[in-house]
């Protein structure tokens, strides 16, 4: 399926977003969630104006609840990150009542099923976020409409993210912690993700340093496809254990680090000889098996005819460590299954 686009934008180094969160003049071990409605909202009104604290978002310092109790989420990736630090936004995009296994892990379908929704990410129903009452947005700029950042910071303190680029989600998750004053927690998380991630790399070291990999999808209407470079929001554990990624060739590159590749027709398929290991999206197998299946072109890549060619692990949009973490014990099983046919 097509994903979004993605842009480059400058990211604070992981030393800044740790430095912020030690220097908050208020310290922090605990946030919750209220409910919808009701005396959560009575609640929150009453909490404006109590003691904040100054965090660093993408677009420099933000001050923020002490103590947020009603936050919303107006991005993709924000709850699941909320979630893992146990605080329940009281409004998200919508998406998240679906249980597609492409998407997201059971688990956060399942914290999340029930929660207002606000509109998509990138069509958003501002007075929705009003009727929430938030005390804290969390919100991707990029996907923001003409205005509604203004209409949003009207409403409540609004941290602004960013995930364009190799690790950025990284620093992302950890602006998401210390913005809800849970640094500490979020930074165990962080721990067990790059142990696992070392993990692997060490494991795979041969595979990974002798294959370019090409993570592919199709189009709408199955008539094209496209693939993901490093940095895209497709492919985090990917980077995260080192892959190597086919260059792009000519007519590919939009001219935007880590955006998927132009959509192209699938008589140029032929453009994926230059991968050693072909991924196709979770979602993608009967694309694979059938539309690709009489395809000449498609037969006579070099990774097909060395049967080289796999299925992606399911839900690999990343948005938190935990997340991550289970992807890798996914990415684990596909790549023993590429380790065992390249020895073979």
């Amino acid at each position: 399926m097509t994903r979004p686009r993605t842009s480059a934008a400058a990211q604070p180094s992981r030393r800044r977003l740790l430095a912020v969160a030690a220097a908050s003049l208020v310290a922090v071990l605990g946030a919750s969630s209220c409910s919808a409605s009701g005396d959560g909202a009575k609640e929150a009104a009453a909490d404006k104006g109590s003691a904040t604290r100054t965090v660093t978002d993408i677009a420099g310092e933000v001050e923020v609840p002490a103590e947020p109790k009603r936050i919303v989420s107006v991005d993709f990736y924000s709850p699941a990150t909320l979630v893992d630090l146990g605080v329940k936004p009281v409004g998200v995009v919508e998406g998240f009542d679906s249980d597609d296994p492409d998407l997201r892990p059971k688990r956060y379908h399942d914290a999340l099923k029930g929660t207002p929704t606000i509109g998509m990410y990138y069509e958003l129903n501002i007075e929705a976020v009003a009727q929430q009452n938030p005390d804290l947005i969390f919100a991707e700029t990029r996907f923001l409409r003409k205005g509604e950042l203004k209409r949003l910071q009207g409403i409540a303190p609004v941290v602004q993210l960013d995930a364009a680029g190799v690790g950025a989600w990284k620093e992302r998750t950890l602006m998401i912690g210390a913005a809800i004053g849970k640094s500490a927690e979020i930074e165990k998380q962080a721990a067990v993700f790059e142990k696992r991630a070392d993990e692997l790399k060490k494991k795979y070291a041969d595979v990974l340093a002798e294959n370019r990999i090409a993570v592919f999808a199709y189009g709408q209407d199955r008539t094209t496809w496209g693939t993901y470079p490093a940095g895209h929001f497709y492919v985090p554990v990917w980077d995260a254990v080192g892959a190597k990624f086919r260059p792009f060739t000519e007519g590919e590159h939009k001219g935007q680090e880590g955006a998927v590749s132009e959509w192209l027709s699938l008589e140029q398929i032929g453009k994926l000889d230059n991968a050693d290991i072909l991924l196709y999206a979770y979602g993608a197998k009967d694309f694979v098996d059938e539309t690709l299946a009489d395809n000449t072109v498609w037969k006579n890549l070099p990774a097909v005819k060395n049967g080289m060619v796999f299925r992606n692990i399911p839900a690999s949009v990343v948005s938190s460590f935990a997340w991550g973490t289970e992807s890798l014990d996914a990415l684990d099983g596909v790549l023993a299954q590429i380790d065992a046919k390249a020895r073979s």
